[in-house]
């Protein structure tokens, strides 16, 4: 039997998996979470990975590991939002492993639209617009948390899927009106930057600058998801509308017919945020396009170990492509 080891490490929670395959499909074993600060290095992670998965390294056919944060040739990265750094160079001789692979963390969550994860996801916004839409249609993926990340799925002709990197959460995001420019205003000077970006609005940092500006209440991001998210008000009106704009913005870019599936902390812990009326107005507000934005539908990933099992979706395909 093949085992596929897992870990996906954002800028809070860090988490490891173990897989295991049966007639081809993944089976979770076990799943352990931890804090990601103290986590400075390779050495660090894969020993908390043997001890909390309570298996030698050497025990995995693939081992995958899923990093917030940008990734070089497939062996080296480092968390965006943290002082971890990886570097699975020479991690055979070292450990024992023959196949392994560092990816974006968003490159897992689109990984994780192709398993059970993804099949399972909630659909949050049905098809306005009713069209046919072939098997092989791309896909894309969006999510805040800690950051803001994004990701999309194309066929690659030959059954299969290629993943497509993006750094969608570092582009200037838009701003509508004198009301929003206003905030953008303030968020530039809370930030100290030029201009604002999506992860400086959507993420848990962006949410409490939010709050703050609207309420006058400086409260950190889940306690703003408690009090502000879970109902009709002014913080949920105006993040919704956020969220929706760069829902539809990812649409458009990656033209992801097949289907848009948000992942990420805060919507799965607030859904309001992306199941509200004022979501679904500003999603099909465009004067561009209307019809292809109408006719993608959005899912809502709640299961908080897509990551992972994206991850273990990576390692497979590893072992598909030796086997081939």
């Amino acid at each position: 039997m093949q085992r596929i080891f897992a870990a996906d490490i954002g800028g809070t929670n860090c988490r490891f998996a173990s897989f295991s395959l049966v007639e081809g499909c993944l089976n979770l074993e076990r799943v352990v979470w931890i804090k990601s600060a103290g986590l400075l290095d390779t050495d660090m992670v894969l020993t908390a990975l043997e001890r909390e998965l309570e298996t030698p390294l050497r025990a995995a056919d693939a081992l995958v590991l899923a990093l917030a944060g940008p990734v070089q040739g497939g062996l080296r990265g480092k968390l965006t939002n943290g002082a971890l750094r990886v570097d699975f160079t020479g991690l055979e001789r070292r450990y024992g492993v023959a196949r392994y692979r560092v990816i974006n963390d968003f490159i897992a969550e689109a990984y994780g639209c192709l398993t059970e994860i993804g099949e399972q996801a909630r659909c949050v916004v049905s098809p306005a617009e009713q069209a046919e839409i072939p098997a092989t249609a791309g896909r894309g993926v969006l999510g805040a948390g800690t950051g803001l990340g994004t990701a999309s799925l194309v066929h690659d002709g030959r059954g299969g899927w290629l993943p497509v990197p993006a750094e969608g959460g570092h582009v200037s995001f838009p701003f509508a009106g004198d009301e929003e420019n206003d905030f953008h205003n303030f968020l530039c000077r809370e930030l100290g930057y030029p201009f604002a970006r999506g992860d400086d609005v959507l993420t848990g940092k962006g949410l409490s600058l939010l709050h703050r500006y609207l309420s006058g209440e400086d409260l950190e991001a889940r306690e703003v998801g408690a009090r502000a998210l879970s109902r009709d008000t002014p913080t949920l009106r105006w993040y919704s509308r956020f969220y929706a704009r760069a829902c539809r913005n990812w649409i458009l870019t990656t033209l992801c017919r097949r289907g848009l599936w948000i992942a990420g902390g805060i919507a799965s812990r607030n859904p309001l945020s992306v199941t509200s009326d004022y979501f679904l107005e500003e999603l099909y507000t465009t004067p561009h396009f209307a019809a292809l934005v109408r006719s993608v539908p959005v899912y809502l990933i709640e299961n908080k170990n897509s990551g992972l099992w994206g991850a273990a979706q990576a390692g497979l395909e590893l072992l598909r492509r030796e086997a081939h």
